[in-house]
């Protein structure tokens, strides 16, 4: 063989290992790239369901549960100030006795108390809405505050006296009496309405609810308006 000959071949030997180093690196680098785009892959699919699996199940029970953990919502107080007057006679066959009249003024202050009881609360889940039955729309507490009593006008008769006892009947009354006021200027359909709109930001407030379903809430008996 030549010298130029030689010196081709050589020259075409060099090429070719620099040609067949590169195929593999090329091979090498296409496995590797082909590697990470299956393992990318592989953890988006396992962050997808794993995601979902963590999510939690929205369901009738669940639901039922986290309200009924709340018991009573008072959604609406009402307070007031009263004056008002106690007057008792005693009586024979039906008949007031006279000169035996007893009777007190006094003003007082009071507060009731508007809400639900949940522990009463139907809750259902029907695909992609939450229907949320609540029982009637009640007066939770109502308390007359006895640092707030001043008494006015008391008569003492020695034949007819004052008792703890009218006090208590008197307060018992005077409840009633601000209870049906309260009911007369709409007090229970201002509730229900507080209501309505407390719960429904209480279940938003929860995991994958708001934005994916909606929330219907519904009373068991027509609140008068």
């Amino acid at each position: 063989m030549g010298l130029f000959s030689k010196i081709c071949y050589n020259l075409l030997g060099d090429d070719m290992k620099l040609l067949d180093g590169l195929g593999k690196a090329k091979k090498a680098i296409g496995g590797i790239v082909a590697i990470i785009v299956v393992g990318v892959i592989i953890f988006l699919i396992g962050m997808h369901f794993g995601g979902k699996s963590s999510e939690p199940e929205i369901t009738s029970a669940s639901l039922g549960q986290q309200i009924e953990n709340i018991e009573e919502l008072s959604t609406l107080s009402y307070h007031y100030s009263k004056v008002g007057q106690f007057s008792n006679n005693l009586k024979l066959n039906g008949w007031s006795i006279p000169l035996t009249q007893k009777k007190f003024l006094l003003s007082y202050e009071g507060e009731l108390k508007v809400g639900v009881k949940l522990d009463q609360a139907k809750i259902s889940v029907d695909d992609s809405t939450i229907t949320v039955s609540l029982p009637e729309i009640t007066f939770l507490s109502h308390e007359i505050d006895e640092n707030s009593i001043e008494v006015y006008d008391e008569t003492k008769n020695i034949f007819n006296q004052i008792s703890i006892k009218d006090y208590k009947a008197f307060a018992k009354k005077q409840k009633s009496k601000v209870e049906e006021e309260a009911i007369e200027n709409g007090i229970l359909s201002k509730a229900a309405t507080r209501t309505q709109k407390v719960i429904t930001q209480y279940l938003e407030s929860l995991p994958n609810i708001k934005n994916h379903y909606t929330i219907k809430i519904e009373f068991q008996k027509k609140i008068d308006s």
